[in-house]
């Protein structure tokens, strides 16, 4: 009977605890306007400590992951070893963020609309 109780107990408490925390889900971007395509290469390129970047080709509503080109080749170089970085979109209580593909650091997004993909 205790542990009948217990056992109920614990389950009330950890469906309880679900409800209350903030999961994050996959997101695409709301709109791809100007100043939101903009806005994402600005914070992304903060990430990566590059001021202009290009993004790869793609349907940015309909996909959760945006690429970014590695920089283009200057006239004196024939090959680079860079490769393009991939950041996944995600969007937590409305609010949007990335996350490069193998790291978990959080990049804040707080100028771009997203949804739940």
């Amino acid at each position: 009977m205790v542990r009948s109780a217990l056992f109920t107990g614990l389950i009330a408490l950890t469906l309880g605890a679900c409800q209350h925390s903030a999961t994050a889900a996959p997101a695409t971007l709301a709109d791809e306007t100007p100043a939101t395509i903009d806005a994402l290469k600005s914070a992304l390129g903060s990430a990566i400590n590059r001021a202009n970047i290009d993004l790869g080709a793609g349907d940015l509503r309909g996909a959760s992951s945006v690429t970014v080109l590695p920089p283009r080749l200057t006239e004196h170089e024939t090959r680079s070893p860079a490769t393009p970085i991939v950041f996944n979109l995600f969007v937590r209580n409305g609010d949007c963020y990335a996350v490069q593909d193998g790291s978990e650091a959080e990049i804040p997004l707080p100028d771009v609309p997203c949804k739940p993909a």
